[in-house]
């Protein structure tokens, strides 16, 4: 027998299941939602038609650099076109921390062992760095850099830079100087004529990818511009005869240093400049601070026997003397006050030629007892006794002249009242 299924309906008369929403309610929402398409669509076109550049630029900053272009450093020559100091190509290698910790612990033994590190003092390096960067070695040689690169150690990159090479080491190390990390001069020549020899640097702008690596150029910014060349008047064949000769005889005479100048008398300028203890500029990790005093420079001196003729000169001058006034030296000692003034061996009667030529004492004082201490004082100053020496050098001092009211009789016949500077020298730089 066959059922039959009867449905029922049922009326839904239930409040609680009526949707029933405020007029008042429904408005004030849609006045909100408006409001916020509004203030969407206004700021919108505010961003893309009055901010447009400094959104662009904020957008490159993220994926572009500046790239610095060292400028080349001029060369320093001697007056026969002979190289003292060059720069050569080299690579500064440096670390970006935050990709440098996915280096496994063997590429990082690979990359201490090749520059001639630990792998303790690589990563002490990589801790005393930035956030993103850090040096490892400066100044390293093309070829270690390039072995640096085949190791492929995340974060480790290289830099175009410059080292100085100084191809006649410690013969000329004083005059010529030398230059630090950053290629500015810190001695010599090289701190003197900084600007000349320093040049432009230049930049470029090149775009990264998100770890940070080079994946192209944008443009060229700004080109370097090289550095001058600078010549000197030093002849480098009479600089090393001069500082051969200066070394014998430092060695000789157990002296604990020694300093030499060639001057060419017709010109004034300087040949040669040599001192004694040297140091290499090549390689400075060793060197002392007292090594690397220019004491023809820094250091003043009694002239001696030196001041003779410009005692003599100025006899000429005023009228005091002629070459060939007879002046009487015996018997080789001369007592002015206190002091006495003693020739080394017994020359008799002289004239103010033979005076100046034999060196004597005796003679010397007599000649300079004929002259008021002002004048003598007055000629000195204007020859430059007692001045700052005039020239664009480093660490050079001035020498002492006594005042004239201290210009007593027997201080006038010793080299005297003047402790000179090594040189009131002219032409250094030899001028172009």
């Amino acid at each position: 027998m066959k059922r039959t299924r009867v449905g029922a309906q049922f009326a839904v008369d239930k409040q609680v299941l009526k949707l029933r929403l405020s007029t008042l309610r429904l408005r004030v929402v849609l006045v909100l939602i408006g409001l916020g398409f509004t203030v969407l669509g206004a700021r919108a076109m505010q961003l893309q038609m009055f901010k447009t550049d400094d959104l662009q630029e904020f957008g490159e900053r993220s994926y572009t650099q500046s790239i610095h272009l060292p400028a080349s450093r001029g060369k320093i020559l001697d007056r026969n076109g002979l190289v003292l100091a060059s720069s050569l190509p080299a690579r500064a290698i440096y670390v970006d921390p935050r990709r440098f910790a996915e280096a496994s612990p063997q590429q990082v033994v690979a990359l201490a062992k090749a520059l001639d590190m630990t792998p303790d003092q690589v990563r002490q390096r990589v801790e005393k760095g930035g956030r993103q960067f850090a040096y490892l070695k400066r100044q390293a040689d093309v070829a270690e850099a390039q072995v640096v690169q085949e190791l492929k150690v995340p974060g480790v990159e290289t830099l175009k830079e410059y080292k100085r090479h100084y191809p006649e080491g410690r013969i000329s190390a004083h005059v010529v100087g030398f230059t630090d990390y950053d290629d500015r001069g810190k001695e010599g020549i090289e701190l003197a004529s900084e600007d000349r020899l320093h040049g432009v640097d230049g930049s470029r702008r090149v775009m990264r990818d998100r770890l940070g690596r080079v994946i192209g150029d944008i443009q060229t910014v700004r080109d370097p511009v090289d550095g001058q060349d600078e010549w000197l008047s030093l002849d480098s064949h009479l600089q090393y005869l001069t500082f051969n000769a200066l070394q014998e005889a430092v060695k000789e005479y157990g002296a604990k240093a020694g300093s030499a100048v060639v001057l060419d008398v017709n010109s004034g300028e300087i040949l040669a400049v040599a001192n004694w203890p040297t140091y290499d500029p090549n390689d400075r990790s060793k060197v002392r601070f007292s090594d690397m005093r220019n004491r023809t420079v820094t250091d003043s001196f009694e002239p001696g026997s030196t001041m003779k003729p410009f005692t003599a000169a100025l006899a000429l001058e005023l009228r005091k003397v002629t070459p060939n006034t007879i002046i009487e030296t015996a018997p080789g000692r001369l007592k002015i006050g206190p002091d006495t003034i003693g020739d080394s061996h017994f020359l008799g009667t002289l004239t103010v030629e033979q005076v100046v030529q034999k060196s004597s004492n005796v003679g010397t004082a007599k000649i300079a007892l004929e002259m008021e201490a002002r004048q003598m004082w007055e000629f000195l100053s204007a020859v430059g006794f007692g001045h700052t020496p005039e020239i664009v050098f480093p660490g050079a001092v001035a020498g002492r002249l006594r005042p004239t009211a201290s210009g007593a009789r027997s201080s006038r016949q010793r080299s005297p009242m003047a402790t000179a500077s090594r040189y009131r020298c002219c032409n250094w730089p030899r001028p172009t």
